[in-house]
């Protein structure tokens, strides 16, 4: 399936003037940080890229490696709500 266009800056601030709640803050600042994780991940792809030198400064990697290693990951314990949606999935007769 694909994903949807990448929201901008303009709608995230548009989401947060129409919604200025709490819950929505928190999802804006994962937001903020998963972008600046994809950040990193691209100044390390233009070190390592065809016009890069093959070389990532330790300072960069490292930080990389702690900002990967913190991530939830799908072989985390899933959440209840995940849980369940697997056990429906899972539970559900089969078409023939």
């Amino acid at each position: 399936m694909p994903h949807r266009p990448p929201l901008t800056a303009e709608r995230l601030a548009q989401i947060w003037d129409d919604h200025p709640e709490p819950v929505v803050l928190e999802l804006l600042w994962e937001i903020h940080r998963l972008r600046a994780t994809i950040s990193r991940a691209n100044q390390i792809r233009n070190f390592l890229g065809a016009n890069g030198h093959g070389a990532v400064p330790s300072s960069v990697w490292g930080c990389f490696m702690q900002e990967l290693d913190a991530e939830p990951c799908l072989t985390d314990k899933p959440t209840q709500r995940q849980q369940a949606v697997v056990d429906k999935i899972l539970n559900r007769p089969r078409e023939s």
